[in-house]
């Protein structure tokens, strides 16, 4: 646990829970590998991006929130921060 520097409970794709441990080492590859694609679509630093994915229990929106402030782009946040707001 000494590297671990976030640890997220997801309810899984099955409904069955699931406890991810990242360091910082794998957020800054999630996020190097969400700028890529991100670039790849034709966004830019200084784009203004939305970002509708959920920020609750589903990971995938933070690793798009963490590459596009990586990008350099800026991010609206316009998802639900719980499954039960949306």
């Amino acid at each position: 646990m000494e590297e671990i520097v976030r640890l997220h409970a997801s309810s899984g794709t099955t409904g069955k829970p699931i406890v991810v441990a990242y360091t910082q080492a794998d957020l800054d590859v999630w996020s190097e590998v969400m700028v890529r694609s991100f670039v790849a679509c034709g966004l830019h630093r200084g784009d203004v991006i939305q970002n509708a994915y959920g920020y609750g229990l589903f990971t995938g929106g933070l690793g798009a929130h963490y590459g596009i402030e990586a990008l350099g782009a800026t991010v609206i946040l316009s998802a639900a921060a719980t499954p039960s707001a949306s």
